[in-house]
């Protein structure tokens, strides 16, 4: 499902691969640091060599990390929204899209903010037949803390949390349609979500270009002006 030759397209560039070739050039000049002490025969403890080096490796890790990721996240068109990832994507509609914000968790007697945008859907079985297995996967494991984080502060009380964890493997949408394997497991976890943050899907404040606010204002600015208003028809003249 991807968008048409006529279609408007806008693109998010995620603050994380913006700060990758700092994290490895940083990393760079660390392991430069490192040989020219070592090199010059600078009197160090040899623990403190040892934390250089592992210093510069992390960096030079992460920045790598960071570039392999695309240099989009987000593609906005006037009929779609498209979350791109290394390890795949998911698409969903507009018109599929019942309302998007900051989830809350209930603290005391306020909330705290988390730092995702949410996404509630009026049907989920389009996103099941986009969303690609690789990614389901990676979801699955990586949004496991948010989990454990709103049932924390959600469900204090509950006894037994093994539902939340040992996601079935089989699940039937509100159509009668059955879906098996990661599918089941995926769409059982935004229903868990939806339970406990209001919202199916979740996506990190590191796949976005600017914060959260600013962010859904200008989310909701494209949704007002994705549909293009219609010329007025003049009226008949008469003859």
């Amino acid at each position: 499902m991807h968008p048409s030759a006529d279609e408007r397209v806008v693109y998010v560039q995620p603050f994380t691969r913006a700060y990758a070739l700092f994290f490895c050039w940083f990393g760079v000049l660390v392991f430069a640091v490192t040989m020219f002490l070592w090199l010059t025969a600078t009197a160090l403890a040899p623990a403190a060599y040892g934390l250089l080096g592992l210093t510069s490796a992390a960096l030079l890790l992460l920045g790598c990390a960071k570039l392999m990721e695309p240099p989009i996240s987000i593609a906005i068109t006037p009929t779609t929204i498209t979350y791109l990832h290394r390890r795949g994507s998911w698409v969903i509609a507009w018109d599929n899209v019942m309302r998007y914000g900051v989830p809350q968790l209930h603290r005391g007697m306020g909330y705290d903010t988390l730092p995702y945008l949410g996404i509630r859907l009026r049907d989920i079985e389009p996103l099941l037949s986009t969303i690609t297995p690789r990614l389901a996967v990676h979801l699955l494991r990586e949004q496991r803390h948010l989990i454990v984080t709103a049932l924390r502060y959600e469900k204090p009380d509950l006894g037994d949390y093994t539902p939340y964890f040992e996601v079935p493997d089989r699940y039937v949408a509100e159509s009668g349609t059955i879906y098996y394997g990661v599918q089941a497991m995926f769409a059982k976890r935004c229903e868990h979500f939806r339970e406990l943050l209001g919202y199916d899907l979740v996506l990190s404040a590191t796949t976005l270009d600017r914060d959260l606010d600013a962010f859904i204002s200008w989310l909701q600015k494209l949704e007002r002006n994705r549909r293009p208003t219609l010329p007025i028809a003049s009226e008949p003249k008469n003859e």
